[in-house]
């Protein structure tokens, strides 16, 4: 998406669209995703919406559950370090591992992603079950075990250093090391859970809170490899980070067997991307437009005048920082290597002509989002789908 501007994605947007959706206030353009058409549209861009909409229905066929174990909360201890969205997600997520273990009567968990340890410890604190966390990069493996330390049990958490992926060889690691987990230890952890029953046995739940990209397909091949696994909770993401789409996407025979009839490599690959944007319900109109804007203005000064900037934070400008233009270019500009000031004045006057040339162009980025939006659903339902039909 950072180079809208210069592929002219934005000039095959239909100009009838644009100058209908253009009159939609925020408001209004946040219910077209949930099925809102009106009468005076054009008549392709009515149909192009009823049949997102139709095609999307899937991916919300289903409310999800609340589990029965109850939103976990826990201690100050344990969310230090955590993101309000963090600890979110790790409340719900426990809560529903606790439930799955309790269906299939397991008391074990082996966490594949496990970072530095978050999910384990609160699995733990709260239920008492015994957790094996496995990652694959070894940085996170001391401070996983040092945040274990300061937890106050350290009995039955145990993290290891492991590369999971979908070959033979992962998957005798994988065996051996749960063969070998140490026995469970005695501990005040999780009293108000009946889990102590079920911990004599060899049986695991395998659980993943962000199984990113290629990760996912493997824990799927995991679990069908190891018959001590006898329950999967895999929360994906980031589907378009893979290598290859190789053996990865699409996974099912009836999507395989199409072979590029169906969509060339790059095309799959943006819409794997577009699988993971945010669902309807976060989407926030007046928000995104504006940053994909001058987000694409910054690429075209990079890539066309080789403006040497450099990304130097994951998220690059906040909301206070898409207030304006000059607040934008400002902050930008602080990631852009100057030896002098006349240097710095004439790569700001570089990217204030580009802003100036493009600024009107927000109306069809503001559809564009829209586009998006109503295709995020139709494109992750077919992934999970996919995905489904390969595992079984």
């Amino acid at each position: 998406m950072t180079d809208l501007l210069i592929t002219g994605t934005l000039d095959r947007i239909p100009v009838e669209w644009v100058n209908h959706l253009d009159k939609l206030t925020d408001e209004e353009l946040a219910k077209v995703p949930f099925g809102l058409i009106m009468n005076s549209w054009p008549a392709d861009l009515q149909a192009f919406v009823s049949r997102a909409m139709e095609l999307g229905v899937a991916r919300f066929l289903e409310q999800p559950a609340k589990p029965v174990a109850g939103k976990a909360s826990f201690p100050p201890t344990l969310r230090r370090g955590l993101t309000p969205k963090k600890c979110m997600e790790l409340e719900w997520f426990t809560a529903l591992v606790a439930d799955v273990c309790n269906g299939v009567q397991c008391g074990k968990v082996l966490d594949v992603g496990a970072g530095v340890g978050h999910l384990a410890r609160i699995l733990h604190h709260r239920f008492g079950l015994t957790v094996l966390g496995v990652d694959s990069d070894a940085s996170h493996l001391a401070k996983a075990q040092e945040l274990l330390r300061h937890s106050g049990c350290t009995g039955n958490v145990h993290h290891y250093t492991l590369r999971v992926d979908d070959s033979e060889a992962t998957v005798e690691k994988v065996r051996t090391l749960l063969a070998d987990c140490p026995d469970p230890v005695s501990c005040t952890c999780g009293e108000e859970h009946k889990f102590s029953e079920q911990r004599t046995n060899d049986q695991y739940v395998l659980v993943s809170l962000h199984a990113c990209g290629q990760l996912s397909p493997g824990l799927v091949h995991l679990f069908h490899s190891l018959p001590e696994v006898k329950a999967l909770i895999c929360i994906g993401c980031c589907y378009h980070k893979a290598t290859t789409l190789n053996g990865y996407f699409p996974l099912s025979d009836e999507l395989a067997s199409l072979g590029d009839q169906w969509l060339n490599t790059s095309a799959r690959y943006q819409g794997l991307r577009l699988a993971c944007q945010e669902l309807r319900h976060s989407w926030e109109p007046g928000r995104e437009p504006r940053h994909l804007l001058y987000r694409a203005m910054l690429e075209m000064a990079c890539q066309m005048y080789g403006l040497p900037w450099r990304k130097s934070r994951r998220h690059m400008a906040r909301q206070s920082q898409l207030s304006s233009w000059r607040a934008y270019r400002d902050h930008i500009m602080h990631d852009v290597d100057c030896s002098t000031g006349t240097e710095h004045d004439a790569w700001c006057s570089i990217l204030d002509q580009l802003h100036a040339t493009h600024e009107d162009q927000l109306p069809k980025v503001r559809v564009l989002t829209l586009l998006r939006q109503l295709l995020q659903p139709c494109w992750e339902g077919l992934v999970l789908g996919d995905r489904a039909r390969w595992s079984g």
